[in-house]
Protein backbone atom coordinates (compact mmCIF):
# COMPACT_ATOMS: atom_id res chain seq x y z
CA UNK A 1 0.00 0.00 0.00
CA UNK A 2 1.47 3.37 -1.03
CA UNK A 3 2.17 6.12 1.49
CA UNK A 4 -0.04 8.57 -0.41
CA UNK A 5 -2.94 6.12 -0.27
CA UNK A 6 -2.50 5.73 3.49
CA UNK A 7 -2.62 9.52 3.80
CA UNK A 8 -5.78 9.58 1.70
CA UNK A 9 -7.31 6.92 3.95
CA UNK A 10 -6.55 9.02 7.05
CA UNK A 11 -8.09 12.03 5.37
CA UNK A 12 -11.19 10.06 4.39
CA UNK A 13 -11.65 8.87 7.98
CA UNK A 14 -11.38 12.44 9.28
CA UNK A 15 -13.96 13.66 6.74
CA UNK A 16 -16.46 10.98 7.78
CA UNK A 17 -15.90 11.69 11.49
CA UNK A 18 -16.18 15.48 11.15
CA UNK A 19 -18.80 15.50 8.38
CA UNK A 20 -16.85 18.24 6.67
CA UNK A 21 -14.08 18.56 4.08
CA UNK A 22 -13.04 21.88 5.60
CA UNK A 23 -12.74 20.66 9.19
CA UNK A 24 -10.90 17.51 8.12
CA UNK A 25 -8.52 19.52 5.91
CA UNK A 26 -7.72 22.01 8.68
CA UNK A 27 -7.02 19.19 11.16
CA UNK A 28 -4.48 17.79 8.69
CA UNK A 29 -2.95 21.15 7.68
CA UNK A 30 -4.12 21.17 4.08
CA UNK A 31 -6.54 23.20 1.99
CA UNK A 32 -10.11 22.12 1.29
CA UNK A 33 -9.36 21.95 -2.43
CA UNK A 34 -6.40 19.65 -1.77
CA UNK A 35 -8.60 17.41 0.39
CA UNK A 36 -11.26 17.28 -2.32
CA UNK A 37 -8.67 16.31 -4.94
CA UNK A 38 -7.21 13.55 -2.76
CA UNK A 39 -10.61 11.99 -2.05
CA UNK A 40 -11.49 12.18 -5.76
CA UNK A 41 -8.29 10.28 -6.59
CA UNK A 42 -9.07 7.71 -3.90
CA UNK A 43 -12.57 7.18 -5.30
CA UNK A 44 -11.09 6.78 -8.77
CA UNK A 45 -8.60 4.17 -7.54
CA UNK A 46 -11.35 2.22 -5.78
CA UNK A 47 -13.91 2.67 -8.52
CA UNK A 48 -16.71 3.57 -6.10
CA UNK A 49 -18.26 6.73 -4.69
CA UNK A 50 -17.31 7.03 -1.03
CA UNK A 51 -18.96 10.29 -0.01
CA UNK A 52 -22.32 11.92 -0.65
CA UNK A 53 -22.10 15.70 -0.55
CA UNK A 54 -25.01 17.98 0.38
CA UNK A 55 -25.19 21.72 0.96
CA UNK A 56 -24.97 21.16 4.73
CA UNK A 57 -22.70 18.16 5.29
CA UNK A 58 -20.80 15.21 3.90
CA UNK A 59 -21.80 11.63 4.66
CA UNK A 60 -20.44 8.25 3.69
CA UNK A 61 -22.26 6.23 1.05
CA UNK A 62 -23.00 2.56 1.71
CA UNK A 63 -19.68 1.63 0.10
CA UNK A 64 -18.03 4.49 1.95
CA UNK A 65 -19.31 3.21 5.29
CA UNK A 66 -17.78 -0.19 4.65
CA UNK A 67 -14.53 1.39 3.53
CA UNK A 68 -14.50 3.70 6.55
CA UNK A 69 -14.65 0.74 8.97
CA UNK A 70 -11.86 -1.02 7.10
CA UNK A 71 -9.77 2.17 7.10
CA UNK A 72 -10.22 2.67 10.83
CA UNK A 73 -9.09 -0.86 11.49
CA UNK A 74 -6.14 -0.83 9.10
CA UNK A 75 -4.88 2.53 10.33
CA UNK A 76 -5.44 1.57 13.95
CA UNK A 77 -3.49 -1.64 13.54
CA UNK A 78 -0.68 0.21 11.73
CA UNK A 79 -0.45 2.78 14.54
CA UNK A 80 -0.46 -0.04 17.09
CA UNK A 81 2.36 -1.91 15.36
CA UNK A 82 4.45 1.26 15.12
CA UNK A 83 3.84 2.04 18.79
CA UNK A 84 4.78 -1.48 19.89
CA UNK A 85 8.01 -1.38 17.85
CA UNK A 86 9.09 1.85 19.52
CA UNK A 87 7.98 0.71 22.97
CA UNK A 88 5.59 3.64 23.17
CA UNK A 89 2.89 3.89 25.82
CA UNK A 90 0.56 4.68 22.95
CA UNK A 91 0.14 0.89 22.62
CA UNK A 92 -2.43 1.23 25.45
CA UNK A 93 -4.23 4.13 23.85
CA UNK A 94 -6.99 4.42 21.29
CA UNK A 95 -10.44 3.09 20.54
CA UNK A 96 -11.75 -0.37 21.46
CA UNK A 97 -15.26 -1.11 20.20
CA UNK A 98 -17.14 -3.98 21.87
CA UNK A 99 -20.54 -5.48 21.24
CA UNK A 100 -21.95 -7.04 24.41
CA UNK A 101 -25.09 -8.80 25.52
CA UNK A 102 -27.27 -6.21 27.29
CA UNK A 103 -27.59 -8.10 30.58
CA UNK A 104 -23.87 -8.83 30.80
CA UNK A 105 -23.03 -5.21 30.01
CA UNK A 106 -25.39 -3.85 32.66
CA UNK A 107 -24.60 -6.31 35.44
CA UNK A 108 -20.87 -6.94 34.96
CA UNK A 109 -19.12 -4.57 32.57
CA UNK A 110 -20.56 -1.12 33.27
CA UNK A 111 -20.07 -1.26 37.08
CA UNK A 112 -16.37 -2.02 36.53
CA UNK A 113 -15.59 0.46 33.75
CA UNK A 114 -14.91 3.46 36.04
CA UNK A 115 -11.98 1.66 37.72
CA UNK A 116 -10.78 0.46 34.31
CA UNK A 117 -10.79 4.02 33.03
CA UNK A 118 -8.75 5.16 36.03
CA UNK A 119 -6.09 2.60 35.12
CA UNK A 120 -6.22 3.15 31.36
CA UNK A 121 -7.44 6.70 30.67
CA UNK A 122 -6.14 6.65 27.08
CA UNK A 123 -8.25 3.66 26.04
CA UNK A 124 -11.55 4.85 24.59
CA UNK A 125 -14.13 2.11 25.15
CA UNK A 126 -17.15 2.02 22.83
CA UNK A 127 -19.68 -0.41 24.28
CA UNK A 128 -22.48 -1.40 21.89
CA UNK A 129 -25.20 -3.06 23.97
CA UNK A 130 -27.42 -5.47 22.06
CA UNK A 131 -28.38 -9.14 21.90
CA UNK A 132 -27.92 -9.50 18.14
CA UNK A 133 -25.19 -11.07 16.08
CA UNK A 134 -22.43 -8.67 15.17
CA UNK A 135 -21.11 -7.84 11.73
CA UNK A 136 -17.54 -7.23 12.84
CA UNK A 137 -16.50 -5.33 9.70
CA UNK A 138 -19.67 -3.33 9.04
CA UNK A 139 -20.11 -2.38 12.71
CA UNK A 140 -16.39 -1.87 13.39
CA UNK A 141 -16.43 -4.36 16.28
CA UNK A 142 -13.12 -5.45 17.84
CA UNK A 143 -14.67 -8.24 19.91
CA UNK A 144 -18.09 -9.32 21.17
CA UNK A 145 -19.39 -10.76 24.43
CA UNK A 146 -22.19 -13.22 23.83
CA UNK A 147 -24.26 -15.93 25.51
CA UNK A 148 -24.12 -18.96 23.23
CA UNK A 149 -21.80 -20.56 20.71
CA UNK A 150 -19.98 -19.40 17.61
CA UNK A 151 -21.86 -17.00 15.36
CA UNK A 152 -19.47 -17.63 12.48
CA UNK A 153 -16.71 -20.17 11.82
CA UNK A 154 -14.31 -17.31 11.00
CA UNK A 155 -14.48 -16.22 14.64
CA UNK A 156 -12.35 -17.31 17.58
CA UNK A 157 -14.29 -18.25 20.73
CA UNK A 158 -12.88 -17.66 24.21
CA UNK A 159 -15.12 -19.50 26.74
CA UNK A 160 -15.77 -17.62 29.98
CA UNK A 161 -18.06 -19.99 31.87
CA UNK A 162 -21.56 -21.45 32.00
CA UNK A 163 -24.01 -19.80 34.37
CA UNK A 164 -26.92 -21.74 35.86
CA UNK A 165 -30.56 -21.27 35.00
CA UNK A 166 -32.20 -20.36 38.29
CA UNK A 167 -35.88 -20.08 39.14
CA UNK A 168 -36.57 -17.33 41.66
CA UNK A 169 -39.37 -15.54 43.49
CA UNK A 170 -39.62 -13.02 46.30
CA UNK A 171 -40.14 -14.18 49.91
CA UNK A 172 -43.45 -12.26 49.97
CA UNK A 173 -44.73 -14.08 46.87
CA UNK A 174 -43.77 -17.48 48.30
CA UNK A 175 -45.49 -16.72 51.62
CA UNK A 176 -48.63 -15.69 49.77
CA UNK A 177 -48.86 -18.39 47.09
CA UNK A 178 -46.65 -21.18 48.40
CA UNK A 179 -43.44 -22.75 47.16
CA UNK A 180 -43.61 -25.02 44.09
CA UNK A 181 -42.14 -28.45 44.80
CA UNK A 182 -41.59 -29.55 41.19
CA UNK A 183 -41.63 -27.88 37.75
CA UNK A 184 -45.17 -29.09 37.07
CA UNK A 185 -46.40 -27.04 40.05
CA UNK A 186 -45.59 -23.87 38.10
CA UNK A 187 -48.89 -24.28 36.24
CA UNK A 188 -50.60 -23.04 39.43
CA UNK A 189 -48.38 -19.98 39.84
CA UNK A 190 -47.93 -16.50 38.42
CA UNK A 191 -45.07 -16.67 35.92
CA UNK A 192 -43.26 -13.89 34.09
CA UNK A 193 -41.92 -14.96 30.70
CA UNK A 194 -39.06 -13.49 28.70
CA UNK A 195 -40.54 -11.77 25.64
CA UNK A 196 -38.81 -12.70 22.40
CA UNK A 197 -38.78 -10.17 19.52
CA UNK A 198 -40.58 -12.55 17.16
CA UNK A 199 -44.32 -12.23 17.64
CA UNK A 200 -45.82 -15.40 19.08
CA UNK A 201 -42.44 -16.90 20.01
CA UNK A 202 -41.83 -17.99 23.61
CA UNK A 203 -38.71 -18.82 25.53
CA UNK A 204 -38.97 -22.19 27.20
CA UNK A 205 -38.63 -22.80 30.93
CA UNK A 206 -35.88 -25.40 31.16
CA UNK A 207 -35.37 -28.01 33.87
CA UNK A 208 -33.43 -31.20 34.47
CA UNK A 209 -35.60 -34.33 34.76
CA UNK A 210 -33.65 -37.46 35.70
CA UNK A 211 -30.59 -36.21 33.85
CA UNK A 212 -32.50 -35.14 30.75
CA UNK A 213 -33.36 -31.64 29.58
CA UNK A 214 -37.06 -30.84 30.00
CA UNK A 215 -38.70 -27.86 28.30
CA UNK A 216 -41.95 -26.46 29.65
CA UNK A 217 -44.17 -23.70 28.29
CA UNK A 218 -46.49 -22.96 31.23
CA UNK A 219 -49.05 -20.16 31.08
CA UNK A 220 -47.65 -16.80 32.15
CA UNK A 221 -49.29 -13.63 33.45
CA UNK A 222 -46.82 -11.30 31.65
CA UNK A 223 -43.99 -11.36 29.14
CA UNK A 224 -41.16 -8.81 29.44
CA UNK A 225 -38.35 -8.35 26.92
CA UNK A 226 -35.72 -7.28 29.45
CA UNK A 227 -33.99 -9.58 31.94
CA UNK A 228 -33.43 -6.91 34.57
CA UNK A 229 -37.05 -5.74 34.40
CA UNK A 230 -38.30 -9.29 34.92
CA UNK A 231 -36.17 -9.63 38.04
CA UNK A 232 -37.49 -6.32 39.36
CA UNK A 233 -41.06 -7.58 38.92
CA UNK A 234 -40.15 -10.77 40.76
CA UNK A 235 -38.61 -8.74 43.59
CA UNK A 236 -41.84 -6.73 43.76
CA UNK A 237 -43.75 -9.98 44.34
CA UNK A 238 -45.54 -10.14 41.01
CA UNK A 239 -44.48 -13.67 40.16
CA UNK A 240 -41.83 -16.28 39.44
CA UNK A 241 -38.97 -15.76 36.97
CA UNK A 242 -36.38 -18.03 35.43
CA UNK A 243 -33.11 -16.19 34.97
CA UNK A 244 -29.34 -16.65 34.83
CA UNK A 245 -27.52 -17.15 38.11
CA UNK A 246 -25.20 -14.13 37.82
CA UNK A 247 -28.12 -11.79 37.06
CA UNK A 248 -30.16 -12.93 40.06
CA UNK A 249 -27.15 -13.23 42.42
CA UNK A 250 -27.27 -9.70 43.97
CA UNK A 251 -30.97 -9.97 44.88
CA UNK A 252 -30.44 -13.52 46.19
CA UNK A 253 -27.56 -12.40 48.40
CA UNK A 254 -29.65 -9.51 49.75
CA UNK A 255 -32.61 -11.78 50.49
CA UNK A 256 -34.92 -9.98 48.05
CA UNK A 257 -35.29 -13.19 46.04
CA UNK A 258 -35.21 -16.87 46.90
CA UNK A 259 -34.00 -19.72 44.72
CA UNK A 260 -36.59 -22.43 44.16
CA UNK A 261 -36.65 -25.79 42.35
CA UNK A 262 -32.88 -26.05 42.81
CA UNK A 263 -32.82 -29.82 42.20
CA UNK A 264 -34.09 -29.24 38.65
CA UNK A 265 -31.61 -26.51 37.62
CA UNK A 266 -29.73 -26.78 34.34
CA UNK A 267 -26.62 -25.09 32.94
CA UNK A 268 -27.26 -22.20 30.55
CA UNK A 269 -25.28 -21.69 27.32
CA UNK A 270 -21.65 -20.66 27.59
CA UNK A 271 -20.75 -17.00 27.91
CA UNK A 272 -17.96 -16.27 25.43
CA UNK A 273 -15.82 -13.61 23.86
CA UNK A 274 -15.74 -13.72 20.06
CA UNK A 275 -13.31 -12.03 17.69
CA UNK A 276 -12.27 -12.43 14.04
CA UNK A 277 -9.84 -15.29 13.45
CA UNK A 278 -7.42 -13.62 11.03
CA UNK A 279 -7.08 -10.20 12.63
CA UNK A 280 -4.17 -8.60 14.41
CA UNK A 281 -5.30 -7.66 17.92
CA UNK A 282 -3.79 -4.38 19.13
CA UNK A 283 -2.41 -4.33 22.66
CA UNK A 284 -5.27 -2.09 23.82
CA UNK A 285 -7.80 -4.62 22.50
CA UNK A 286 -6.05 -7.57 24.16
CA UNK A 287 -5.83 -5.67 27.45
CA UNK A 288 -9.54 -4.80 27.37
CA UNK A 289 -10.46 -8.35 26.38
CA UNK A 290 -8.37 -9.80 29.22
CA UNK A 291 -10.03 -7.47 31.74
CA UNK A 292 -13.52 -8.40 30.54
CA UNK A 293 -12.53 -12.08 30.71
CA UNK A 294 -11.45 -11.78 34.34
CA UNK A 295 -14.56 -9.85 35.39
CA UNK A 296 -17.05 -12.19 33.73
CA UNK A 297 -15.36 -15.40 34.88
CA UNK A 298 -15.29 -14.18 38.48
CA UNK A 299 -18.96 -13.17 38.48
CA UNK A 300 -20.13 -16.45 36.91
CA UNK A 301 -18.02 -18.49 39.33
CA UNK A 302 -19.21 -16.58 42.40
CA UNK A 303 -22.87 -16.92 41.37
CA UNK A 304 -22.76 -20.69 40.83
Amino acid sequence: MRVDQLAAMRLFVRIVETGSFGKAARSMDMSSSNATERVARLEKILGVRLLARTTRAVAATEAGTRYYEVCRRVLGELDEIEASLTGSQEALAGRVRISANISIARSILIPRLPDWFEQHPQIHVELVMNDHRSDFVRDGIDFAVRIGGLEDQDLVLRPLGRPRRVTVASPAYLRKRGRPQCPEDLAEHHLIDFLLPQQGARLEWEFDKNGERQELFPRSIASIGDSDARLQLAIAGMGIVQSLSFLAAPALREGRLERILTSWETPAPEVSILYPRHRHLPTRTEATMDAFTTWIREVIRDAA
